[in-house]
């Protein structure tokens, strides 16, 4: 660990590990701030980093102090909303239209995630939620649970190529009124249900390697699956007029063996959901739609 690190690690504990969670950004622009000149550093006086005024050690200079500040965030030298920020957990970027985010350990609390959104000005809500093991670390949503209705967008996009766990851009209105929550992959435990969040429609979606579930009858699907020892859900897959749909989450006897099966989708670690196409015997779709949505979401749900 060089004398930066050992600087950052100094004012984020949190960090926990010998190279700190810091954007390539961040740390260029502290380098820079160490190599100038004594005479170009005149007047400048730390900021406050989370509400704390950084004090001067006696054995270190006043530039060692801004540069140990300026790798966990940087800023309006006198406070305020950061343009950048990076803590053990993740960092994040203001540029002109995004926000770019780089996840560097899913495993962190959520108060951490919290922490670095709120640092560049975005109020939100993070949940840390079960996933399949191909989506840990990914950021999901964002999801406003009341409805979109300000200005501006609000979106997430992955990019790629990325060395870290997860790089992807944010939009959203920083002055945004409303309530907004992301999410934040972590490893499911053995059999642990994942989090439901996929809301396109399922319709061709595979979960089984190497076989094929769209377009074959339940019976075979539901015979295929135990042959591999997985457990079985059903979703009767119900369309609408205006091009809607809904999945509506039913026992086993709902569901008829010649029924055809038009999606599957992973459960948990040991179970597939089949998503059906309805039967006449099916009778009518839900009205409301979405009746699967009277279950609690992942982000409906309080601490």
């Amino acid at each position: 660990m060089n004398r930066i690190d050992r600087m950052v690690s100094a004012i984020d504990p949190a960090a926990g590990s010998a190279e700190p969670a810091v954007s390539t950004g961040v740390r260029e622009l502290l380098e820079e701030i160490v190599a100038t000149p004594p005479t170009e550093r005149r007047g400048l006086r730390p900021p406050r980093v989370r509400g704390v005024r950084i004090r001067r050690p006696a054995a270190v200079s006043a530039v060692a102090a801004l540069a140990a500040a300026i790798a966990i965030g940087v800023g309006l030298p006198s406070g305020g909303v950061l343009t950048r920020y990076a803590n053990a957990a993740m960092s994040i970027e203001k540029a002109d239209e995004h926000f770019s985010v780089v996840i560097t350990d899913p495993t962190a609390g959520r108060r951490r995630f919290e922490e670095a959104f709120r640092a560049v000005g975005l109020d939100v809500t993070v949940k840390v939620i079960p996933v399949a093991p191909a989506r840990v670390g990914e950021l999901f949503g964002p999801i406003v649970p009341g409805g979109f209705k300000g200005h501006g967008s609000l979106g997430v996009q992955r990019t790629r190529p990325c060395a870290s766990v997860f790089c992807g851009r944010v939009w959203m209105p920083a002055d945004f009124p409303g309530r907004v929550v992301f999410g934040v992959g972590r490893a499911a435990e053995p059999g642990e249900p994942y989090a439901e969040v996929d809301f396109d429609d399922p319709a061709g979606a595979e979960a089984l390697s190497g076989y094929t579930s769209n377009g074959k009858p339940v019976a075979a699907v539901r015979d295929e699956l135990r042959r591999r020892g997985m457990r079985v859900g059903y979703r009767l897959l119900w369309r609408y007029p205006d091009g809607g749909f809904t999945d509506q989450p039913v026992p086993a006897d709902r569901i008829r063996d010649d029924w055809t099966v038009t999606g599957s989708r992973s459960h948990s670690s040991d179970a597939i959901d089949l998503f059906v196409v309805p039967g006449p015997e099916a009778g009518p779709a839900p009205d409301p739609p979405a009746s699967s949505s009277s279950t609690p979401q992942w982000y409906d749900l309080t601490e």
